[in-house]
């Protein structure tokens, strides 16, 4: 069985049909009757949970407002409420424990945040293939050797880390941007 997963780019459609391509994963959720639905979700390492609309909620025998209610910021700035829960979901052939809001917000996105998945996988988004990478066992193990050399070279030739970013940024910070 394969720890690591490789997804597609997803295309998503907004306001006056302006076609994107974004970083998504494919993600099991687990519904109020036991059976699990697919759902794809924008990979945003910026997010430090994972985010659903409020209608998901239902799907998966939730009740939003037993959570507890919290506020998050979205992309534009705006303040959106929202109830924060903890769910089980797969990612590859991984079951993982996510912290998710529901956001009060019918039309918000589907968002894999950082949290129950950066710091169980090595993630990758590699742009030139549109595709992205969540990497455990071995595959992992290899990528980090590979920054760790990366790093080694990097502060071998005198160069210092920027405001708070440390060596360990580089190891632990959970994504490798690869863009030619």
């Amino acid at each position: 069985m394969y720890k690591s997963a490789v997804f597609p780019f997803g295309v998503s459609l907004s306001e006056g049909g302006r076609v994107g391509i974004l970083p998504a994963a494919e993600v099991g959720l687990f519904l109020k009757g036991g059976e699990e639905a697919t759902f794809f979700l924008i990979i945003d390492s910026g997010a430090a949970v994972s985010a659903l609309p409020i209608s998901d909620a239902a799907l998966l025998g939730i009740n939003p407002e037993a959570g507890d209610q919290v506020s998050v910021n979205g992309i534009s700035g705006e303040l959106l409420r929202g109830w924060l829960h903890e769910i089980t979901a797969r990612l590859g052939e991984e079951t993982v424990t996510l912290p998710v809001v529901f956001l009060e917000s019918q039309y918000a996105p589907r968002v894999l945040g950082r949290a129950g998945v950066f710091d169980k996988f090595i993630v990758i988004i590699e742009e030139t293939k549109r595709r992205s990478g969540f990497l455990r066992g071995k595959e992992s193990q290899s990528v980090s050797r590979i920054l760790d050399d990366i790093e080694d070279r990097y502060y071998r030739i005198g160069a210092r880390p920027l405001g708070n970013l440390t060596p360990a940024w580089f190891t632990h910070a959970g994504v490798l941007f690869l863009l030619n």
